[in-house]
């Protein structure tokens, strides 16, 4: 009797169903898209939101023709140095044409935060992780796993803009009143494409240079770049000398293209779309040609001892915030140098506008509006705030990233309490924050020497945006501890943003006293000018130091998350 055995072929695995891709489990894109998800979601929903209240503010605060006209008056007698980050004053007495002008060149900066944050970590995080070398084992080619990673990236940012859109299409046609108001489908796109391109060239940026010398280093330079490009655009028509270096970025480029005032100019975005794709190009090919998590250090001075983080978990969360902190203190710091910088032009330039002077002292009786303290009360202190928090919000985001990491295993198998881990990563947060505000308030100090006049007051003001960052930064641990790392800098992000969107349009959108009373930003006072408000100060510290101790409650109850 004789057997044959015949080779049995093994069965194909099955293809993941529709609803599992969806889920993220069929290939590095939908897995890509799952991940961030509450990022695309978040990003759209709050812009949207956003969009939606602002519209409605300016038609409820001008519901005349005439009012929109004296609108339209006082925007032109701004003199330029005081328009600063403000976008070009097209058509303000459309609601379209002003939603531009106040409000529209800011939102940029958030999803280009965002954008630089996700691609230049999408690759180097798994790394990080040790996940991606277990990724590149399989059959997938790293260059296609690079390029559906970006793939995910882009598509989260089209469904984010995409909101952007219908926000703006639901206010052109809803809530506009007034003839102009109208907000048409291509003016609503043409805002839209305009924000996803300016936001991923950002994002482009970080994603091709990170193979090279690292995520952290590629977010502070991407960051910088963003953010100068920014202040720069703004300032141009103020100081003609900065125009050159305003239109090196995209948004010098693009500076006349305002499509919700009914003007387009698409050359200049088709040239940020070829710039965004070629940096994506770049750092896809730098990921498929070089080793996994192999970068170049960028030449820095070596630190001292106290700061290499060998001296307990204090100073490992100092050490590692430091980059961070660095950035943000430059970028801050350096918006706060130009602006007080710039003090000496704003107040002569008042001095031609009598008429406008006598506004603000009717709207801001006890603002010196003629010294530097004034101007940045003024111009300063609502902006800076926002950058605080921001800053605030990628701080908690990278200690959080102990947990989501992995690493904190490793840590607390150490004789390390958690507890003790958690404190120390709070005041480590606070000392980073506290080298932010150092480094502005020394660009402060070089701008008002310039400016002249009184220079303490301003540079005392300037801790009000380290108690803000602090108490932001509270908050995010508190979340962190309780709820888990990978909400914590988001939540801040949204906290920032919509306190901020409180703040600006909660008198106009007649919101009950008890929600304008949100914005902790409001009870300040006038720090710039020495005029403190205790109420701000409280609150703050009780925020910072109570959402540490919460975080540090919390963690010590729960299981680690991923």
């Amino acid at each position: 009797m004789s057997a044959t055995i015949g080779a049995r072929q093994a069965p194909s695995p099955a293809s993941p169903s529709l609803v599992r891709r969806l889920y993220g489990f069929g290939g590095v894109f939908a897995k890509t898209i799952r991940d961030s998800r509450r990022a695309t979601i978040g990003v759209g929903l709050v812009l949207g939101l956003m969009l939606l209240g602002v519209s409605a503010a300016i038609v409820n605060e001008f519901t005349t023709t005439a009012s929109r006209q004296q609108l339209a008056q006082l925007v032109a007698a701004v003199p330029p140095i005081l328009q600063g980050l403000a976008g070009k004053p097209i058509h303000v007495e459309t609601m379209g044409g002003y939603v531009s002008y106040k409000y529209g060149t800011f939102f940029p900066l958030i999803v280009s935060l965002w954008s630089i944050l996700a691609l230049s970590g999408t690759l180097a995080t798994e790394s990080r992780r040790g996940s991606m070398e277990f990724l590149a084992a399989t059959p997938i080619a790293r260059r296609r796993i690079a390029i559906e990673k970006v793939l995910a990236h882009v598509g989260g940012l089209a469904i984010a803009n995409v909101a952007v859109f219908a926000a703006l299409s639901i206010a052109g046609s809803a809530i506009a009143t007034l003839p102009g108001d109208e907000i048409t489908v291509a003016m609503a796109a043409g805002y839209a494409i305009w924000l996803g391109l300016v936001s991923l060239a950002a994002g482009a940026l970080a994603f091709a240079i990170a193979p090279f010398i690292g995520r952290g280093a590629a977010v502070g330079i991407a960051g910088a770049v963003m953010f100068g490009g920014f202040i720069l655009n703004g300032y141009q028509t103020a100081i003609p000398s900065l125009a050159p270096f305003a239109n090196v970025t995209w948004f010098g480029w693009t500076s006349n293209h305002i499509p919700l005032a009914g003007q387009f100019d698409w050359a200049p975005v088709g040239l940020v779309a070829i710039v965004a794709l070629a940096l994506l190009v770049i750092g896809v090919e730098a990921f498929a040609r070089r080793d996994l998590g192999a970068t170049s250090a960028v030449p820095v001075p070596s630190m001292p001892e106290p700061l290499v983080g060998l001296g307990g978990p204090t100073g490992r969360v100092i050490s590692e915030a430091l980059p961070t902190a660095v950035s943000w203190g430059l970028g801050v710091g350096i918006f706060g140098l130009v602006l007080a910088g710039s003090g000496s032009s704003f107040i002569d330039q008042l001095r031609e506008s009598p008429d406008f002077m006598r506004l603000i002292s009717t709207v801001f009786p006890r603002v010196d509006i003629a010294s530097a303290g004034g101007f940045l009360q003024l111009v300063f202190v609502e902006f800076g705030l926002v950058l605080a928090g921001l800053a605030g919000a990628t701080l908690v985001a990278r200690w959080a990233s102990d947990e989501t990491s992995g690493r904190l295993e490793m840590l607390l198998a150490a004789p390390l309490a958690r507890v003790r881990w958690a404190l120390a990563g709070g005041l480590g947060t606070l000392v980073a924050i506290g080298l932010v505000v150092a480094m502005t308030a020394v660009g402060i100090w070089i701008g008002a020497l310039i400016t002249g006049g009184d220079i303490l007051t301003p540079v005392v003001g300037t801790l009000v945006i380290g108690l803000y960052a602090a108490a932001l930064a509270g908050i995010g641990f508190a979340v962190a501890g309780i709820v888990g790392p990978g909400v914590a800098g988001p939540a801040v992000a949204i906290v920032t943003v919509v306190t901020w969107f409180i703040d600006i349009v909660g008198a106009a959108l007649h919101l009950p006293d008890g929600i304008q009373a949100l914005a902790l930003s409001a009870h300040f006072g006038q720090p710039m000018l020495g005029q403190w408000d205790g109420t701000g100060i409280v609150a703050s510290l009780l925020l910072a130091i109570g959402g540490v101790l919460v975080g540090a409650w919390g963690f010590a109850r729960r299981d680690l998350r991923g």
